[in-house]
Parts: structure tokens; sequence; C-alpha cells
């Protein structure tokens, strides 16, 4: 098969995930512990940006963020432009400083997490001086962020088995 056919395909396959992983994250109850649920799509664009470079990066944070915009009932477009900009910084670390791993994945999307839950917090909450919202930082934003870089791991494994098989050169 050509490569120009297998990029084509890989990519399709990546958007099929995608929705996958979204309908999963948005189908109510499914994966929910204690009432916290993981945000499986957040980890599948970080470790696709890993692999894909920072121009795939760039798409699938985009895609990413704006799913999310959708089912979080955020500003459209909010979590679209973070994280694509949390993609590029991935791939870039990784294509400069880092190795494609399961413990820098770990890693990245705790960092990701952390800042994306934080400037929820404060754009959404804290800056409108309602009254318990450090419990919403504790009992949401903190747990669910743990919860989806539990799940990160698994996702690597998944995302660097189809770079494996579809790309030339895979940045391991």
């Amino acid at each position: 098969m050509k490569q120009s056919h297998k990029n084509v395909l890989k990519w399709v396959l990546y958007l099929l995930l995608l929705l996958v992983f979204y309908t999963l994250q948005t189908t109510p109850g499914l994966f929910q512990i204690m009432g916290v649920k993981p945000v499986l799509i957040v980890p599948f664009a970080l470790c696709v940006s890993m692999f894909e470079g920072e121009l795939g990066g760039a798409v699938i944070g985009i895609l990413t963020g704006l799913l999310w915009d959708v089912s979080s009932g955020r500003l459209l477009g909010y979590n679209g432009l973070m994280m694509m900009a949390f993609c590029i910084v991935v791939a870039l670390l990784v294509m400069y400083l880092m190795r494609a791993n399961w413990l820098n994945t770990v890693l990245l999307c705790g960092a990701v997490m952390l800042v994306q839950g934080l400037l929820d917090f404060v754009f959404y909450y804290a800056m409108w001086g309602y009254s318990g919202v450090s419990a919403i930082l504790v009992q949401v934003i903190l747990p669910t962020a743990l919860y989806t870089v539990l799940i990160s791991p698994l996702m690597f494994l998944l995302v660097r088995k189809m770079a494996m098989t579809f790309n030339e050169v895979v940045r391991v």
C-alpha cells in the first residue's frame, strides 16, 4: 500500500477513534466512579501529538477541544484553542526533548489536565466569587484530572501500535 493511502487510512482511524472515545466519554454513567468520569479524548489527542508531530497535533487538538467544548457547555473554542496549544507543545517536546513513552505520557497528561483544570476553575468559578468553589476544585476538577491521567498509558499503547503500523518512522 502506498504511503499516501496509509496516511489517509491512519487519519480516518484516528478520527473514528476520537469520535468513539467522545461517545464513550459522554455516555451517562459509563466509566463513572464516585461521580467522576475521565476525559478520554485528552490523553488520546496528546498521544496522537506525540507520534504525529506539531501539525497533526494541532489538528487533533482543535478537534478534541471543540468536542470537549460541546460536551462541557463551555464557550465554543475555549478548549479548542487550549488543546491545540497543548498538543503542539507536547509534539515539540517529544520531537526535541523527550521520548514517546508511557511515563512521559502520564507526566504530560497530568500537566495538561492540571493546567486546563486550574484555568477552567479560575475563569468559570473563582473569578465570579461563588461561595464554596473550593469544593468544585477538590471534588470534581482534581479527581477528573487524576482519573484521566490513570487511563493515559492505555491510550499511549493504542496510539503507539497505530503509529508503528502506519508510519515509516516512529518516535520512540
